[in-house]
């Protein structure tokens, strides 16, 4: 079973993670499918503008605790960790505008997709937290950086070492989404808006994506690698590990 697919409509590239049953939770598999559907999508020479969105009633749980709590392995651990990284490269320094689209709760790891996105719109029913903290782990994606850029230092720690939640309203307040609309129009609206980027001008298109790229790379690539070494000292603490299984089994 694909755990992220790849679909093309007109201009529109649409990348959809596809593990509903659990909540679209971020395994070592669904990694290595989003990058391969991400990849996908940057090489159709058709698509000009790349949709991410979700099936199912969450756009994403979070890392897979599950998983996490049986051990990946030092070298597992360290892939897992560079495709994590990997998808925010594709997103935010890759040469098609990526539009993001998120429901329901979308959760660590999965938190830093709609920030890295180029535009993002949320579900009325959306809540979005960070929780790593209160295991002993930490964020990925760009987010140690990126949030403090668009929320400032006070509000971005409040949300990522504090967990504090935020409903669809907090997000645009806090410039993370765009918009916020009825979840029955969610993928209507965000397939309109990509497909609205797709009919701007393709050199257009490409320098915005560029110029957006040149400005954060390098700061980008030093919060992704910081953020690495944060994460994989933490795959390795038998206390992050004992904190994750009293969770699972509460």
């Amino acid at each position: 079973m694909a755990l992220a697919t790849f679909e093309r409509r007109d201009a529109v590239a649409i990348v959809s993670l596809d593990r509903a049953e659990r909540l679209n939770a971020i395994s070592f598999d669904l990694l290595g499918a989003l990058l391969d559907a991400l990849d996908r999508a940057a090489d159709d020479p058709a698509a000009r503008v790349i949709l991410l969105r979700a099936e199912g009633r969450a756009f994403c749980a979070g890392d897979d605790l599950a998983e996490f709590a049986q051990g990946l392995g030092d070298a597992k651990a360290h892939v897992f960790i560079d495709r994590l990284q990997a998808v925010t490269r594709r997103i935010m320094l890759g040469v098609k505008p990526v539009v993001c689209a998120i429901q329901g709760a979308v959760v660590g790891g999965g938190a830093a997709w709609p920030v890295n996105a180029d535009i993002s719109i949320a579900a009325d029913d959306t809540i979005l937290f960070c929780p790593e903290a209160a295991f002993g782990l930490f964020p990925t994606g760009g987010m140690s950086m990126l949030l403090d850029e668009r929320c400032g230092v006070a509000r971005a720690t409040e949300i990522l070492w504090l967990g504090e939640r935020l409903d669809a309203h907090d997000l645009l307040r806090e410039r993370i989404v765009g918009r916020v609309v009825p979840r029955c129009a969610l993928q209507d609206t965000a397939l309109t808006l990509a497909a609205r980027l797709a009919m701007l001008p393709p050199d257009t298109l490409a320098r915005f994506k560029a110029a957006r790229a040149e400005d954060i790379a390098c700061r980008l690539e030093t919060a992704l690698a910081r953020e690495s070494r944060h994460c994989l000292a933490a795959a390795e603490s038998l206390e992050v590990r004992a904190r994750v299984q009293a969770f699972l089994a509460a």
